[in-house]
């Protein structure tokens, strides 16, 4: 039997961060999720990490447009914070389902077949949350945090191995590889579990199992490309600064020499023979460096 829907305010009030508390709008929100999609599209996010430099960003953007408003670094992490938890139990949810669509004009998730609900609730109690509850900006928070993967073209989440293994045994059972997802997600199976299981496909092969020790060899090969990920991240960074360090080590000597130039134009006699004068003057040896200098720096006394 189909479930009534029902509208719901969908206005968020929640404070965090030191000093005076702060309460967040809808207007806030956009603005704030907006903000964090364009630091990531800039670049200043590395390795699934926001720099200090995209936090300031979106402080100062949020100062911008709310100014009455008390917001700093630790109430926009917590709000984010608060955020992310909402949209991950709700992502954790409906990936993968089929019957289901969210909709951005009404932000709420839909179903053509309402029996498709009552299926859903039946085995996930949670899931009547959101018959009624509207969840904002989804699209947007699925591009900051819908991929949990690391950044490295080699690298493998546990969830995308156990998704590739199950193609390639050939699963037809339930929902294939959505259920082997949801259910492994919400502790309802092992990957022991699933290897377990020796039923046969329906052409009579039987699927390959997988024993631990291949399984733990895919997760190894997800690590071995997260860690060669860093590596590369890190060399980029250390050739970037060694190249600037050496063009300032070359400015500061083209500066110097300029200097020395600039101050050798000055002199109506070559240094040698300002020397040769000085000797000359049958000075304390101590003393000849120190005339030397002074005239250098005042050529008009060599005239005199």
């Amino acid at each position: 039997m189909g479930r009534k829907r029902s509208s719901s305010s969908s206005t968020s009030t929640v404070s965090g961060g030191k000093g005076e508390s702060l309460v967040w709008s809808e207007a806030m929100d956009t603005i704030l999720i907006n903000a964090f999609v364009h630091q990531q599209d800039i670049g200043n996010r590395v390795n699934g990490t926001f720099t200090t430099r995209a936090y300031e960003n979106i402080v100062n953007e949020l100062k911008v447009a709310f100014p009455d408003k008390p917001v700093d670094k630790a109430k926009v992490m917590n709000r984010m914070k608060y955020i992310k938890k909402g949209f991950g139990s709700c992502y954790d949810l409906f990936r993968n389902l089929s019957g289901f669509s969210w909709s951005p004009v009404t932000n709420m998730w839909s179903a053509d077949d309402p029996g498709v609900w009552d299926k859903l609730i039946e085995s996930h109690p949670e899931a009547a949350n959101w018959m009624n509850k509207p969840i904002m900006h989804y699209r947007s928070l699925e591009k900051l945090y819908g991929q949990d993967r690391a950044n490295g073209e080699n690298a493998e989440t546990p969830s995308e191995i156990r998704q590739r293994l199950a193609q390639q045994s050939n699963d037809t059972e339930g929902e294939g590889i959505a259920a082997i997802d949801r259910m492994v997600a919400h502790n309802e199976a092992t990957l022991e579990d699933l290897n377990n299981e020796n039923t046969g496909s329906p052409d009579g092969n039987k699927r390959h199992k997988f024993t631990r020790e291949e399984v733990q060899a895919e997760i190894m090969k997800g690590i071995q490309g997260v860690a060669e990920a860093i590596v590369r991240s890190t060399e980029v960074l250390v050739n970037a600064q060694n190249s600037q360090t050496e063009q300032l080590v070359k400015a500061q000597s083209s500066h110097t020499e300029q200097l020395v130039k600039a101050q050798t134009s000055k002199l109506s006699m070559p240094a040698a023979e300002i020397w040769t004068r000085v000797v000359e003057l049958d000075l304390d040896p101590s003393k000849r460096k120190l005339a030397y200098s002074f005239l250098v720096r005042n050529p008009d006394m060599l005239e005199a």
